[in-house]
């Protein structure tokens, strides 16, 4: 697999589940039974639907775009647009522009489902906040699938990547650094959820996550987790229309909401 490099710093991390932004194959686990009883709206939930990247939870279409507006992060409050820039037959780059800057991410598409390359751009996430402290990673290894392409009731998936480079810190200091961001999704229904986009009829997931970042510093590992929670929503033929993210950095818990504004697909 060829590697990917991605540059990013510590002030907005992105962990795609857009989206499930939110690997080598799919590691789906046993299926659990629906955690509520009400019948969902979708009969099948999600079927598998046309070519190498159909899904009907992302549409794929060059030239797509949809504008989120984000509250409550460590980062502040922001709003980023997220477009498919090129489709191609195994894959499409998707870029996303915040507050002056533009972020290209790399996505596959395998009979598994969707799947990103590397952390950043846009999407529901799980993000941390740190200040003057810049590093650059190489993916090493993947696992799993951001969103798979058939979903049943109470599906339940993981998606992880493993990552290595260098973390500068003040003081011109540089420490080999490895990176582990491990998902666990779960489908929990379906809901009629209304955003400035409009009102929808969505299935919904939970996302529990885990990132890792090990900087060895003179021999010195010097560790920094992450653990949170999301509540995601998505739309067939939309996409990623909500999220309410819960984490904790620093010792500080915050909640962060992402709602889509609008949206263009060709």
């Amino acid at each position: 697999m060829a590697v990917k490099r991605v540059s990013f710093s510590f002030a907005i991390i992105s962990v795609l589940l857009s989206t499930l932004a939110c690997s080598l194959t799919a590691d789906a686990l046993p299926q659990q039974p629906p955690q509520q009883e009400t019948p969902n709206i979708f009969d099948p939930i999600i079927p598998v639907t046309g070519g190498a990247c159909g899904n009907d939870l992302q549409p794929v279409q060059q030239g797509a775009t949809w504008t989120y507006t984000s509250t409550g992060s460590p980062s502040g409050d922001f709003t980023y647009t997220d477009t498919i820039s090129e489709v191609r037959d195994n894959g499409y780059t998707l870029t996303s522009q915040i507050t002056g800057l533009t972020r290209t991410q790399e996505w596959e598409c395998l009979p598994e489902g969707l799947r990103t390359l590397q952390l950043g751009g846009g999407g529901a996430s799980a993000s941390i906040s740190t200040q003057e402290m810049t590093t650059q990673f190489e993916t090493v290894e993947i696992s799993g699938v951001n969103l798979p392409k058939s979903i049943t009731p109470g599906l339940q998936w993981q998606y992880s990547l493993t990552m290595q480079g260098v973390t500068a810190m003040p003081g011109d200091q540089q420490a080999e650094s490895t990176s582990m961001a491990a998902f666990i999704m779960q489908e929990i229904g379906a809901e009629t959820i209304t955003v400035p986009a409009g009102t929808f009829e969505a299935v919904k997931f939970q996302s529990t996550s885990t990132i890792q970042v090990t900087a060895d510093f003179q021999g010195t590992q010097v560790p920094i987790i992450i653990n949170g929670s999301s509540i995601v929503w998505f739309a067939p033929g939309v996409g990623y229309i909500k999220s309410i993210e819960n984490s904790d950095f620093g010792g500080t818990p915050y909640t962060a909401t992402t709602e889509l504004q609008s949206y263009s697909i060709p």
